[in-house]
């Protein structure tokens, strides 16, 4: 591992994840809301840091098994693109170095890349051959695979972040939270009881600096007359009580684990945002920033599909699309697969979608779509291993299908604890 790091260092340069996280660390001092978002966000920078603060002071990774483990992700991460530099034609290997600089600033495109290289990498463990077409200047697609029986297959992989199809995206959240935090000083101090306030925006939070922070004074208005209001901008504040025992104990840095369902219950909203503190006083308010539009994840994930098949594969080769769900967990993502499954239970709207999109005679080249669960491909952030889910639908009615596309995604030559799901649309 010291050597994949310095070579990884001396290829790209370390210079450029150092100031990644420089610029990350200035970020949160001005917003302690971030940390946790912009840590996780940014981890392989912020582990090569680590990697690189180690080696230079003791010459090698420590021997405790739980901090070493955490940096696997990191270093996993740059021998692939070592592997990937020592196969690149000089002008190639150039290319992938400064995509590689240009990913570490970026957090959406590391989760994107991250993605690619986990696909390769399920793809070569199975011994096929994998190609990178942008790489060679052959493609827009991400990936080939050229040594199936009897056809080339087309990859294209799009990352699926927790915030797709949000109106109010988690960044914004926390911003509204660090401008709301500083006008909640003396409720912080004397609020005795359980106090749930919900915001609720007609579209998104106000993009300019001044109108967050003029909403920001409002909702503290009402919070001190307790009172719920619609404001002239459409944004409406709902104010009730609840009793603050069903919190637990506040008095530690951290909520309970098990506080989101009480969130959930006490705003009468599901998965959003949430500031949770207790007072000086021995009360609790809870406040949660929400969008009065729904939330359209999968309408957005498959316009998203639609356009990668439409403008990314070539439709001269059979292909798959692979989307990776940031934030959906194996459990969700396996309990969708068995209600499929279940010939007693309707589809679901995953399902329903997925039928739809590959019965479309313009994507006759389509021949699957996969969707995997958080940890499917590439471990966890800590380095442990999460039992992944890939549920993998096949278009077998495709004129450029071939039965050697069905076991793409099968459980064959994946470690045990890799569970995945097949299903013929």
């Amino acid at each position: 591992m010291p050597d994949v790091y310095r070579r990884f260092a001396l290829v790209v340069g370390e210079s450029h994840w150092r100031q990644r996280v420089r610029a990350v660390r200035a970020t949160i001092k001005s917003n302690r809301f971030l940390s946790d978002l912009l840590h996780t966000e940014n981890s392989i920078a912020f582990s090569l840091a680590r990697t690189g603060d180690l080696i230079a002071r003791y010459g090698r990774l420590p021997d405790e098994e739980v901090e070493t483990r955490a940096l696997f992700p990191a270093i996993s991460f740059a021998g692939q693109v070592l592997s990937l530099m020592d196969l690149a034609t000089p002008v190639e290997a150039e290319r992938l170095r400064r995509r590689v600089q240009d990913t570490l600033k970026n957090p959406d495109s590391m989760r994107g890349y991250r993605l690619e290289l986990g696909v390769a990498t399920h793809f070569a463990r199975r011994g096929y051959k994998v190609e990178w077409p942008e790489i060679l200047d052959k493609g827009t697609f991400d990936l080939l695979v050229t040594d199936l029986t009897g056809a080339s297959l087309e990859i294209e992989c799009k990352s699926v972040s927790a915030d797709k199809g949000r109106r109010v995206h988690r960044h914004e959240a926390l911003t509204f939270h660090n401008l709301l935090w500083p006008e909640l000083a003396a409720i912080r101090k004397n609020l005795r009881s359980g106090l749930a306030v919900v915001l609720t925006v007609p579209g998104r939070l106000p993009s300019r600096h001044g109108d967050r922070l003029a909403l920001a004074r409002r909702v503290r208005q009402q919070i001190n007359l307790g009172q719920s209001a619609r404001f002239e901008d459409g944004s409406d504040i709902r104010i009730s009580e609840f009793d603050v025992k069903c919190l637990g104990d506040l008095s530690k840095d951290r909520a309970p684990v098990s506080v989101r369902p009480v969130i959930d219950k006490v705003t009468a909203t599901q998965n959003r945002e949430g500031l949770v503190l207790g007072t000086a006083a021995g009360g609790a308010l809870v406040f949660v920033v929400q969008s009065a539009e729904n939330d359209d994840l999968l309408d957005t994930t498959f316009e998203t599909l639609s356009q990668a098949a439409k403008r990314q594969l070539t439709g001269m080769r059979p292909g798959i699309l692979v989307a990776g769900f940031d934030s959906l967990e194996a459990e969700q993502l396996l309990s969708i697969a068995q209600q499929d499954r279940d010939p007693q239970k309707v589809p679901t709207a995953l399902a329903l979608k997925v039928s739809k999109f590959l019965s479309a005679q313009h994507r006759d080249h389509l021949v699957g779509v996969a969707f995997l669960s958080r940890g499917a491909i590439f471990p966890e952030i800590d380095g442990s291993s999460d039992s992944g889910v890939a549920y993998y639908f096949t278009n077998s009615k495709s004129s450029r299908w071939n039965e050697s596309f069905s076991g793409l995604f099968s459980a064959r030559s994946l470690r045990s604890n890799d569970v995945l799901a097949n299903h013929s649309a």
